[in-house]
């Protein structure tokens, strides 16, 4: 099974490749929303280098991300798993969050 989201503009061109470069005889479509949360972004300091956070609030509480590619890079670098950084990421957003600082 292939899935492709895509603008709607790109609809038509898509719809032209995937008959061209697939054995498919036939292709469903449909429209879906996305509905994303305001974020802001904060750098936090691990042992692995500065790494960006994103950070989403709203009613219900707030979500944090690291940046995949800061991460990634960060891994690379120091040899570790991708994981390790990113948990270091987290735990350190969090532990700022704790302690009330900005």
């Amino acid at each position: 099974m292939l899935s492709v989201l895509c603008r709607p503009a790109d609809t038509v061109a898509l719809r032209e490749l995937i008959f061209a470069e697939t054995t498919t005889l036939g292709i469903r479509s449909q429209q879906v929303a996305r509905h994303c949360l305001p974020r802001t972004s904060v750098t936090v300091t691990t042992a692995h280098g500065d790494i960006r956070v994103k950070v989403a609030r709203w009613a219900g509480g707030e979500k944090a991300a690291p940046e995949y590619e800061d991460c990634r890079r960060a891994a690379q670098a120091a040899g570790v798993p991708l994981r390790v950084v990113y948990e270091a990421a987290l735990a350190e957003h969090w532990k700022i969050q704790a302690s009330g600082r900005p």
